[in-house]
C-alpha cells in the first residue's frame, strides 16, 4: 500500500511541475516557469501526452515540425490520416485530414503508420491500408504540395506503369505495412516494410523503387531483420519485427525497428547496422536501443519510432509512441520526443524515454547549451569530459561507461573567453539511485544559488528498493545573467552524467 501511495504521488508532481529549483529569492522571484505546464516553453518540452496517437512520423521544414500518425485526434478512427504542426515539440496545432481515401481506392480503413518525404517540391506520403480486394494489408503513396495536404492518391504513368486509386502501388507480393521512404546520397531511392504476420511473422524487407518514388525496380529476397535475439522473445508463438526506419552516418546503414507486441510493456526499438542499404544487416549486441525497463512504473511499450532533424540541421531526435496506460499497456497510446545522439564508437544512444523537462532541439530557442564551448577545470579531473560529450545514460549498467564520478569536496568550473548571457542550468545526475544526487552550490558570475535534486523523481519499487526516474535534471532557471565562468560545488558522492548550461 506505501508502494501504491508513492507511485500515485510521483504521477501526480511529474505531470505538473520541474525540477526542483531550489534556488534563492533572488531567482525565485525571477521565475520564468509556465504557469500551466511548470516549465519555461520557451528553453524546455516534456513528454506529456499532448498527442494521443500512434506510430508517429515528423519532418522538419524550416522551424516548424509537421506530424503524422495512427488514430487520428486519439478517437480510434483509422479512415482517414491527420497532421500536426509545432514550433516547440509542447504546443500543437492540429492543421486537420491531411489524407481522406477516395471513396473507390484500393484502401479505405486502416490507415495505418503514414510517414511523408518531400522531393522537389512534392511531398509523398506512405501509408498503410486495408487492401479491400485482397483483404490483407498492403502500402500506398498519397502526394501534396503542402506538408499539411490535402493529400490525395498517386495516379498516373510512371517508369512506363499505370497507377489507379484503385490498385494497390506498392505491392511486392506478399502483405506489407510500415513503410519507410530513404533516400540515399547517391539519389537512389528505397522503401522499407514489414512483412505483415506471415507464418505468424513480421519481418523487415527492403526494396528498391525507381525515382519516381513508386515503381518498384528490386525486392529482397530474404528478410533484412527478422525476429532473433532474446528480448524479442524469438520462440514466441507470434513475433514481431516491424515499423522500419532508416538512417545513415559516416558510411553506415542504421537501420531501425520495433519487437514484440504493441500492446505489451516489451515492445522496444532495435537497431541492426549494415555497409550496404539491401544485405548484410547485424543486430546490435546493445538492444534494445530503447525500452521501458520492467523495473520502471513510468512508462511502456516504447516503440515505432521515426527520426528527425533539429531546425537547424545539427541534431537528430527520435519520436516515439507508449502506452498511456503503463499498468496495462493496450492501444491507447501517446507521441513523445527525444534526442538521439552517438557515441566514438558509433553506437546509436537515445536520451530516453524521458518523462521530465528536456531542452529543445537546437534552433528553436534563441538559448543553445553552451557548455562544450568552455573549458572545464575541476578538482577531481579525471573523467572531466564526460560532462559535456552530450551523452545522457538512462541504463545503470553504462554508468561507469558515460558518467562522471565526484567526491567529497569537488569544485568543477566552466570558464568562456568572453562573457555569456546565461538563462538556465541543467545538471544531470546518474541513472542509478546509488549515484544520484542531493544537492550543489553554484556561482553563475557573482550569484549563488542551492541546486536541489527533485526527490519526486525516486521511488520505491515493489521489493522496496529506492530507484530513480532516468533522464531527470536539477533544473535553475533565473533572469539573463551575464557571466564568463561558472562554478559548481558538490560535496556528496554524486555521479553527474551531463552539464547543461543554457545561454547565448
Amino acid at each position: 500500500m506505501k508502494k501504491i501511495k508513492r507511485i500515485v504521488l510521483f504521477l501526480s508532481v511529474t505531470a505538473m511541475m520541474v525540477t526542483s529549483i531550489g534556488c534563492t529569492k533572488e531567482v525565485a522571484q525571477n521565475n520564468y516557469l509556465d504557469a500551466e505546464a511548470g516549465y519555461d516553453k520557451e528553453l524546455f518540452y516534456q513528454n506529456l501526452g499532448t498527442i494521443q496517437a500512434a506510430d508517429p512520423q515528423i519532418i522538419t521544414v524550416g522551424n516548424t515540425f509537421y506530424m503524422y500518425a495512427t488514430n487520428a485526434e486519439a478517437s480510434g478512427n483509422t479512415n482517414y490520416i491527420c497532421a500536426w504542426s509545432s514550433k516547440n515539440l509542447t504546443d500543437w496545432k492540429l492543421e486537420g485530414k491531411a489524407f481522406i481515401p477516395a471513396r473507390d481506392a484500393w484502401a479505405v480503413s486502416s490507415l495505418w503508420a503514414p510517414e511523408v518525404i518531400e522531393v522537389n517540391g512534392t511531398y509523398y506520403m506512405y501509408y498503410s491500408g486495408h487492401n479491400i480486394a485482397t483483404g490483407k494489408m498492403g502500402v500506398g503513396v498519397a502526394v501534396s504540395d503542402s506538408p499539411t495536404g490535402p493529400f490525395h492518391e498517386l495516379e498516373g504513368t510512371f517508369g512506363g506503369k499505370t497507377y489507379s486509386r484503385t490498385e494497390q502501388p506498392i505491392n511486392p507480393g506478399f502483405p506489407i505495412i510500415d513503410a519507410n521512404p530513404f533516400i540515399d546520397e547517391d539519389g537512389r531511392v528505397y522503401l522499407y516494410v514489414s512483412r505483415d504476420q506471415v507464418d505468424k511473422e513480421s519481418s523487415v524487407f527492403g526494396m528498391e523503387l525507381d525515382k519516381d518514388m513508386v515503381t518498384i525496380l528490386s525486392v529482397t529476397e530474404k528478410a533484412l531483420v527478422k525476429p532473433s535475439q532474446e528480448w524479442e522473445n524469438p520462440t514466441a508463438g507470434n513475433k514481431w519485427n516491424e515499423a522500419p526506419f532508416m538512417i545513415k552516418k559516416d558510411e553506415k546503414y542504421y537501420l531501425m525497428y520495433s519487437a514484440n507486441y504493441y500492446q505489451n510493456s516489451t515492445y522496444s526499438v532495435g537497431l541492426s547496422i549494415s555497409d550496404n542499404p539491401l544485405s548484410g544487416f547485424k543486430k546490435v549486441d546493445y538492444n534494445p536501443i530503447l525500452e521501458a525497463n520492467p523495473d520502471w512504473p513510468h512508462i511502456s511499450g516504447t516503440g515505432h519510432n521515426c527520426i528527425f532533424p533539429s531546425p537547424d540541421g545539427t541534431e537528430l531526435w527520435m519520436a516515439y509512441h507508449s502506452h498511456i496506460d503503463t499498468t496495462n499497456g493496450g492501444s491507447e497510446r501517446k507521441i513523445n520526443f527525444d534526442k538521439i545522439t552517438f557515441d566514438e564508437e558509433g553506437r546509436l544512444l537515445v536520451q530516453g524515454p524521458s518523462i521530465s523537462p528536456q531542452v529543445l532541439p537546437s534552433g528553436v530557442s534563441e538559448y543553445q547549451n553552451i557548455a562544450a564551448e568552455a573549458t572545464v577545470s575541476a578538482t577531481i579531473s579525471d573523467g572531466v569530459e564526460l560532462l559535456t560529450d552530450d551523452i545522457v545514460n538512462y541504463l545503470y549498467n553504462d554508468v561507469e561507461l558515460y558518467e562522471y564520478v565526484s567526491e567529497g569536496t569537488n569544485k568543477i568550473t566552466f570558464s568562456y573567453e568572453e562573457a555569456k548571457n546565461i538563462k538556465a542550468i541543467m545538471v544531470y545526475d546518474s541513472a542509478d539511485y546509488l549515484y544520484a544526487g542531493k544537492e550543489a552550490t553554484v556561482k553563475v558570475g557573482g550569484h549563488s544559488f542551492e541546486l536541489k535534486f527533485n526527490p519526486d523523481y525516486c521511488y520505491v519499487d515493489e521489493y522496496g528498493f529506492e530507484m530513480k526516474i532516468p533522464g531527470s535534471a536539477a533544473i535553475l532557471e533565473f533572469k539573463e545573467l551575464e557571466a564568463d565562468e561558472i562554478t559548481f560545488t558538490f560535496k556528496d558522492e554524486i555521479n553527474i552524467n551531463e552539464i547543461v548550461i543554457l545561454g547565448k
